[in-house]
């Protein structure tokens, strides 16, 4: 009976006692088959994962911050931060802008907390509020000159500040003490320091207006004694440059607005004709800007014309000489008037 059983029968290929997997978890069978290496760097990646999972976590539980202010200059940065700790509100200060950032609910309540307690941003230019404090009765004629022209020089330098591109600015203004020689008379002059914002410049016809500004502001100051200079000692106020670059400038856009003219001509009478997409126009302009000045005279001989006359007019009138006799008597004034008592 045992020769009778089949040869095909397949055989039991595993192990007659097998072992069960490690914990329960058959991967961990096939991590201990591989090798050291494989091991650590799995280990590895396993430890990143978990520990950038933490990090997401708690990032999404921080409250989010929005800026208060976006700096704290020309503000008293102790009274800020007494005030916003006296109304429990967290706040924190940006290390590279300077920012003062609170949570996105205080926002409001804070800046009400700021201003009730009068912690406001201030200018740090004096203008003609410094005219309202009371003068002392010795105060001499110089220093009511001195303190109207630091006055001027605030205002002006806070009108200058409102352009986009200008973050500060300062004036100094040279008004000369007027004199009653004309030989000593001397010209008032001006000088204007701007901070420009990071990445921002000033075309020439923005420094152009601050200059017109500043020289309708001073009695007697004229556009060519007027400098402005940028934060990195960039001479802005070349007046021979921005007015050839604006000249420049206008000859450009006329050129270009004759182009743009002419081209819509062309249009107009090709495309009735034509149709739309079947043609290409295109007119490049070149407008010649010289001027010639020329003046002449010009006389027709054949009609006398009176080219140039000149005539002297001299009349003498004889006097009469001297007459009376001379001496004392004919030199006295006369006597005095008398009237008549009575009239008839």
């Amino acid at each position: 009976m045992a020769d009778a059983l089949p040869d095909n029968v397949p055989a039991n290929t595993g192990p007659a006692g097998g072992k069960p997997p490690l914990f329960g978890l058959s991967f961990l069978d096939n991590l201990a088959e591989m090798t050291m290496l494989r091991q650590v760097g799995l280990m590895v990646g396993l430890a990143a994962s978990v520990a950038i999972g933490f990090a997401v976590v708690l990032w999404s539980q921080q409250p989010d911050y929005r800026p208060l202010y976006g700096s704290l200059a020309g503000m008293d940065a102790k009274q800020v931060t007494e005030t916003l700790a006296a109304a429990d509100i967290a706040y924190t200060v940006e290390p590279n802008s300077g920012a003062l950032l609170v949570k996105a609910d205080d926002v409001a309540r804070a800046r009400l907390k700021l201003a009730a307690a009068g912690v406001t941003p201030t200018d740090s230019n004096i203008g003609f509020e410094i005219l309202d404090k009371d003068q002392g009765l010795g105060t001499s004629q110089f220093m009511e000159a001195t303190r109207y022209r630091r006055g001027l020089e605030g205002e002006l330098a806070r009108t200058i500040s409102s352009l986009n591109n200008v973050k500060a600015a300062r004036v100094h203004l040279a008004i000369p003490k007027s004199s009653v020689f004309v030989r000593d008379e001397r010209k008032p002059s001006a000088s204007v320091l701007v901070e420009l914002y990071a990445g921002r410049s000033l075309e020439p016809g923005q420094v152009l207006a601050i200059i017109n500004l500043v020289a309708t502001s001073v009695p007697e100051l004229s556009k060519s004694q007027i400098t402005v200079v940028d934060q990195k000692g960039n001479l802005l106020s070349d007046q021979t440059e921005n007015s050839e670059l604006t000249m420049a400038g206008k000859q450009f856009d006329y050129s270009r607005r004759m182009e743009s003219l002419l081209t819509q001509r062309v249009h107009n009478i090709l495309q009735p004709v034509l149709g739309n997409d079947r043609y290409k126009a295109e007119v490049s302009a070149d407008v010649d800007f010289s001027a010639v000045e020329s003046t002449s005279e010009q006389f027709n001989p054949d009609q006398p014309a009176l080219r140039s006359e000149q005539s002297t007019n001299e009349q003498r009138t004889a006097s009469n000489g001297p007459q009376g006799v001379p001496g004392a008597l004919s030199n006295q004034p006369p006597g005095p008037a008398t009237a008549p008592q009575q009239t008839g």
